[in-house]
């Protein structure tokens, strides 16, 4: 054997190795794929809820994992991967993504709400007044308000005569403002550490509306998991009594296919604004390819919006949330 013919034979046993091992490795990110994908579905314990989160993303990466395995020629992992892309899809079903492409110039129209969580670590206040300006929203929820963010937004927040807020916790506030007048304006607490929901009737547009604002605790151990739980539980039966047309703002530290969440919205008769306008991605602004629907603006079946919007960017970890109700004109 002369070493022309040594060297063409090595390249072709290097090229077989790194192909076993390309296709070994699409085969243990298949299966890892799919172990994330039913461990999702598991509540055997408080961590599990977390791989619940990303179903759209394990999707994607199915789809590419599926499509390289068929240029391997490996059908048999092309079959699991469909089968988790389409586990994954069927759960999040109602809630998929919807494109719509503008090539319009883009336009700052006033909103009739605007949810957004600050960030208590926020320091980016010319961003946060740009936003409440451009939106110009008649009601308005801000999440993880601190004073500093108050006062350096004295002359946007004069604007709003009418304000219901309270502490939370770790030094910030969950603050509801209004430009027209609240009635029946109220705190509750609920839950093991007693978090707030805010409640009060606003009039927009000569319509009355039982407003609601929450922000429960992030499942990022095992009690403040059960908490959020319990939070759900709790206020369901509350806003689910609540005869009048029902508007819920905030930050609900879940994605709206988990089934305490469903749970709660069949309760409290609220829907989704995601069923109708897809897929949003609130949060985390840093990382998008992560991106889930963490906030949300829930309503009544009988009232009717348009316009719902995420962004832009304003110096939070979450992107804001706004829309337009049914034939609003701004005051």
């Amino acid at each position: 054997m002369n070493l022309f013919s040594f060297w063409t034979h090595l390249c072709q046993f290097r090229t077989f190795i790194n192909r076993w091992r390309l296709i070994h490795m699409i085969i243990i990110f298949s299966l890892t794929l799919l172990i994330l994908t039913l461990v999702g579905f598991s509540r055997a314990h408080w961590t599990f809820t977390i791989f619940d989160f990303f179903r759209l993303q394990y999707a994607v990466l199915a789809l590419f994992v599926g499509a390289y395995s068929v240029w391997v020629g490996r059908f048999d992992v092309l079959i699991l991967n469909v089968l988790i892309c389409a586990i994954n899809i069927y759960r999040i079903r109602l809630f998929l993504p919807r494109f719509r492409f503008q090539f319009l110039k883009k336009v700052h129209k006033p909103k009739s709400l605007l949810s957004f969580n600050a960030h208590c670590k926020n320091n980016n206040i010319k961003k946060i007044q740009t936003l409440i300006q451009d939106t110009n929203p008649q009601v308005m929820l801000i999440m993880e308000l601190t004073d500093k963010h108050q006062l350096a937004l004295k002359d946007e927040l004069a604007k709003y005569p009418y304000t219901l807020e309270t502490p939370v916790r770790d030094g910030f506030k969950i603050c509801l403002f209004s430009k027209s007048v609240m009635n029946d304006a109220r705190i509750t607490h609920h839950g093991p550490n007693d978090s707030p929901l805010l409640n009060a009737q606003i009039e927009i547009n000569d319509r009355w509306y039982s407003v609601y604002s929450a922000h429960p605790k992030p499942a990022l151990n095992k009690e403040w998991s059960d908490e959020r739980h319990e939070y759900f539980k709790a206020i369901e039966k509350i806003i689910g009594d609540d005869t009048h047309s029902k508007i819920m703002l905030g930050d609900f530290n879940s994605v709206p296919w988990e089934d305490h969440f469903q749970t709660f919205l069949k309760r409290s008769k609220l829907k989704s604004s995601l069923i109708d306008k897809g897929y949003k991605i609130t949060w985390p602004v840093y990382c998008l390819p992560m991106g889930i629907p963490m906030d949300h603006i829930l309503l009544s079946p009988d009232i009717k919006y348009t316009d719902v919007k995420v962004g832009p960017s304003a110096g939070s970890d979450h992107y804001p949330l706004s829309m337009v109700l049914e034939n609003y004109q701004a005051p």
